[in-house]
């Protein structure tokens, strides 16, 4: 990648991978490398240890469903209770269209199933890329609201300058006047 005539190295996404299968953590790795993307993953499996991890910076999520003693829509849920805008991939070999949509209605970023993990890296990159967008958006609101608090502050700034200045200049028209017919 070239910007402004400097060569850049690809970025590298930091990934949680919420997995209890060691084979298929390294099928999804496969299928991230082969798609030629950039991956620090870290797959975790133990519910204390994925919640824990969500404090992290993370690029996205990538979650199996049936994971043991709890499911991927409680991971799903715990980043939601944080208030986390980080992606979250819903990854099944079984999940059935209701569950997928109520995730989806829940806040993960999209859902694939096993057998068909050649869409990955497009709904990864897809859901990384809505994530930041959402972000700069967000920043954009804030940047506007505080705009638009000073420019509150500044006419009201401005409104006081001018009563004040129509004041000192009726003073002193007061005081002209004053002096010329004392003067008469």
């Amino acid at each position: 990648m070239t910007i402004s005539g400097v060569e850049q190295a690809p970025r590298v996404l930091r990934v949680l991978h919420v997995e209890d299968s060691e084979l298929d953590h390294q099928l999804i790795s496969a299928e991230l490398a082969r798609a030629g993307l950039r991956v620090d993953m870290q797959r975790l499996d133990g519910l204390p240890a994925v919640l824990a991890a969500l404090d992290k910076p993370w690029d996205a999520i990538i979650s199996d469903f049936n994971l043991p003693g709890y499911s991927g829509l409680e991971v799903l849920d715990a980043l939601k209770t944080r208030q986390l805008a980080t992606p979250f991939i819903l990854i099944s070999g079984e999940i059935g269209e209701d569950i997928a949509v109520a995730a989806m209605r829940n806040g993960a970023s999209d859902y694939l199933l096993k057998n068909n993990l050649n869409r990955l890296a497009p709904a990864l990159l897809h859901a990384i890329d809505a994530a930041e967008n959402e972000r700069a958006r967000r920043a954009s609101e804030q940047e506007l609201i505080k705009s638009k608090q000073r420019l509150h502050e500044l006419a009201g700034h401005l409104q006081t300058s001018v009563e004040l200045e129509r004041a000192a200049i009726a003073r002193e028209i007061h005081d002209d006047v004053g002096g010329s017919l004392t003067a008469l």
